[in-house]
């Protein structure tokens, strides 16, 4: 998994951004975390105006790896561009 990615689910409705936890434990341990996302006007094939962020979930590589590849397996898909803007 590349340090940003995104997914957006089939119906364009719901999206995930993976990304790289900026803030370390205090042990040096790395994380993911994982952004969930809607847009009532569906999502575009890039950036979105109109997007409501729900929540941010911190979790392992390992976790964020499974997650990745169930949805991807299910009704996600990858998107290769960013799909709302970000800080």
């Amino acid at each position: 998994m590349k340090k940003e990615s995104w997914l957006v689910k089939n119906d364009r409705l719901w999206a995930m951004r993976f990304f790289e936890d900026k803030f370390p434990d205090k042990d040096g341990t790395t994380y993911m975390r994982v952004h969930y996302a809607s847009c009532e006007y569906r999502f575009l094939y890039g950036i979105t105006p109109h997007v409501h962020l729900h929540e941010s979930e911190k979790m392992t590589y390992k976790t964020a790896r499974e997650l990745w590849k169930s949805s991807v397996e299910t009704e996600w898909e990858i998107s290769e561009k960013p799909l709302w803007l970000t800080v």
